[in-house]
């Protein structure tokens, strides 16, 4: 042990109390108690660690850093305290940026770097942040030991506003932010998600709706793996850059389009289709297909959530239904259902809800999930609230049977 690590239990206590936030305010001192053991290294009972840490301790006194109380009639040190007048010099021994010097910096390089930024969260994010470091001398804990990381997340946040909704691998944004194809993946991915799930409303509602692992939260983003792939099925014809792929040679099985495609189309032609169907559990698509579908049906894998291609991909079917189409969304009846319906009306305002009812809602209580408190006081403020007007009836019957 060191008299480093004395001064930096010392400047802890510090940072944590309103000496740092309100100079002048408080005059409890901050100290380390021995018998509190708020100095788990002053091993007493030990004569040779208590008497190296009795040198050390008396060295930062004559230092004027520390001072120090002992135990009546015994070399026993009670009590060693900060000395507030030279918190700074002891901020210099142990190498430590004082919280307003380091907020400071952090605020300066956030505002800096993002001050052009359009993406929403990110914008969110960096306001916050530098709200925090401004009027709380508050950061980010991946700061409290340097700034790599905080140099690291800007260039991504940079990279990631300059995407402006197109999609990317994660090896290929890695090599534009790095020049390292696995950087991003191996010391920035995680900080950057959980930041985008705190800051992006979107994100955080698909991640309430379903798991969605990290892959999927990065493809939310625009960010994937390996390219998505799209499931479809019907009597319809999708023009590319490159030529024409008939989907009717694949009823009623389908196919399915990779995300990497979404950008190449030119044109769908699907006059031949009177109801357009979403259908977003796999095992009902699958299902449909085999046993109920028509051939004037065009038939579509939701999937959950909707990714940037993915979205871009549904805009376009929606910008070639024919007016007098039928469309369609079916999910679980529940409140994520409730919230993948809204979020995808946004895109194709006259689609309408299918088998989500409250005749559904009866027809299979008997093996519906049973509900948690918290869930369902959930789902009648949605209800007092009318954030889903369409499932009103259902809502009611799912919180009448539980």
């Amino acid at each position: 042990m060191d008299q480093n690590v004395i001064l930096s239990r010392l400047l802890d206590k510090y940072e944590n109390s309103r000496h740092l936030s309100q100079p002048g305010v408080s005059t409890r001192r901050v100290m380390l108690r021995i018998e509190k053991k708020e100095f788990p290294e002053y091993r007493y009972e030990d004569a040779s660690v208590r008497d190296a840490c009795n040198r050390l301790a008396i060295e930062l006194e004559q230092k004027g850093l520390v001072a120090l109380e002992w135990v009546k009639n015994r070399p026993v040190i009670s009590v060693i305290a900060l000395c507030l007048d030279h918190v700074m010099e002891c901020y210099q021994q142990t190498g430590r940026t004082h919280p307003q010097v380091l907020a400071g910096m952090v605020g300066k390089q956030i505002s800096g770097s993002l001050a052009e930024v359009s993406t929403p969260w990110i914008a969110a994010w960096r306001d916050s942040v530098c709200k925090e470091a401004a009027d709380l001398m508050k950061v980010p804990f991946y700061c409290k030991n340097g700034l790599t990381t905080l140099q690291d997340l800007l260039v991504a946040f940079g990279e990631y506003d300059r995407l402006n909704g197109s999609s990317i691998t994660m090896r290929a944004f890695s090599n534009r932010c790095y020049h390292h194809t696995k950087y991003f993946e191996q010391e920035v991915r995680d900080t950057f998600l959980n930041i985008a799930k705190k800051y992006d409303l979107n994100l955080a509602a698909a991640c309430e709706q379903s798991e969605m692992g990290v892959r999927d939260q990065l493809a939310f983003l625009g960010i994937y793996a390996r390219p998505e792939l799209y499931e479809l099925s019907g009597n319809f014809i999708i023009q590319t850059k490159a030529g024409s792929l008939d989907f009717s040679a694949a009823a009623p099985f389908g196919m399915a389009l990779p995300s990497t495609m979404v950008d190449s189309i030119i044109a769908i032609d699907i006059k031949n289709i009177r109801k357009v169907i979403f259908i977003e559990n796999k095992t009902n698509y699958d299902e449909y297909l085999i046993s109920q579908w028509r051939p004037e049906e065009m038939v579509i894998y939701h999937g959950g959530f909707l990714s940037p291609q993915k979205r871009k991909l549904f805009a376009a079917i929606s910008a070639w239904i024919p007016n007098d189409a039928e469309q369609f969304f079916w999910a679980d009846i529940d409140l994520g259902g409730f919230q993948m319906f809204t979020q995808l009306q946004h895109l194709i305002p006259r689609l309408s809800p299918l088998r989500m009812s409250k005749d559904q809602v009866e027809q299979y209580r008997q093996s519906g999930l049973v509900r948690n408190s918290s869930y369902l006081f959930r789902l009648e403020e949605a209800l007092k609230k009318q954030e889903y007007p369409l499932f009103s009836d259902a809502i009611e019957k799912i919180l009448e049977s539980g």
